[in-house]
């Protein structure tokens, strides 16, 4: 694909996924003979008809539809770079720090501290999933993410900002409800929800040498089904520290498990970017990283990876 076009593949995927050349050509702010041309050169580039043209619009052939799909890995590609370029390109300026929108309110804080310390280059903040946070890192859309568990990536450097109780998340009606905190004896046959994907950070058997408590449950891969499930009593979750001493949700009660595991809280970043803003970045929050009533379980760890 050596003469393609960068431009010719994004008209052509908007024609196939519009599957008419006038709507295609609306969408892209231009005129339909232009988007005609450009797609009969790229298919002369290629070699291969990737539509059949009908009065009623255009229908994928064999090679249309190999082209769509290499075609959009191509301009994902083609923005990563632009991303990871541009974020280069800006290393002595701002630092762009991620969390899912769980700890938005935590990521909030750390990005005022560290602004209000005046540095050159303010910090900017980008709130996305648990799923997304390191194809971030990776892609160049963030320099930094706030990150709770394990990391199995030997690209990304960490330092732990502090090691955090578990708490045991169940149903307003469950019968420990009433409990102040719990123990992992306590769990003995509880339905305990699993986690497929990133989620299950605090399901991690570096965290259990003895084995999760209780027993297995109904699995899911979001929040809302998590909490659908412990709403309605089917499992307990375990669950990171509340934000600020905050409630939990509504149906819900939030205890902590007294002889549970401390989760490490950290910030990562990709070795290869360790730019001097994202150092100061994370000197600044291993220095002064504090939440209000926290916990012997909750303070700054001493052991943390060298930051940069």
């Amino acid at each position: 694909m050596g003469d393609v076009e960068i431009r010719q593949v994004h008209y052509f995927i908007a024609v196939a996924e519009e599957g008419n050349f006038t709507r295609a050509a609306q969408r892209l702010a231009m005129t339909q003979p232009a988007l005609s041309r450009a797609v009969l050169a790229l298919e002369r580039t290629l070699g291969a008809t990737l539509l059949l043209r009908t009065p009623k619009g255009v229908t994928l052939t064999a090679a249309g539809h190999a082209m769509l799909e290499e075609g959009r890995t191509l301009l994902a590609q083609a923005g990563n770079v632009t991303s990871r370029v541009r974020r280069a390109a800006e290393q002595h300026a701002s630092v762009t720090v991620t969390a899912p929108g769980c700890e938005a309110a935590l990521l909030d804080r750390m990005i005022r501290s560290y602004n209000e310390a005046g540095p050159q280059h303010p910090a900017r903040m980008a709130v996305g999933t648990i799923d997304d946070q390191l194809g971030r890192l990776r892609s160049g859309q963030a320099d930094i993410a706030l990150w709770r568990g394990p990391v199995r990536d030997h690209g990304l450097n960490g330092v732990v900002l502090r090691r955090e109780s578990i708490r045991v998340l169940m149903s307003a009606g469950h019968r420990l409800a009433g409990r102040e905190t719990l123990r992992i004896a306590d769990l003995a046959g509880e339905p305990l929800l699993g986690w497929v994907g990133p989620g299950a950070q605090l399901d991690d058997p570096g965290l259990w040498p003895d084995g999760l408590p209780g027993t297995p449950g109904p699995q899911v891969s979001d929040g809302l089904q998590m909490l659908a499930v412990v709403r309605l009593g089917q499992a307990v979750a375990l669950a990171a520290q509340l934000p600020d001493g905050g409630r939990a949700p509504e149906g819900t009660v939030s205890l902590r498990l007294e002889d549970g595991p401390a989760v490490p809280l950290r910030l990562v970043w990709p070795k290869e970017r360790a730019t001097p803003g994202i150092r100061r970045f994370v000197r600044h929050a291993a220095a002064s990283f504090r939440l209000p009533g926290r916990t012997a379980a909750a303070q700054p760890a001493r052991s943390a990876i060298r930051a940069g």
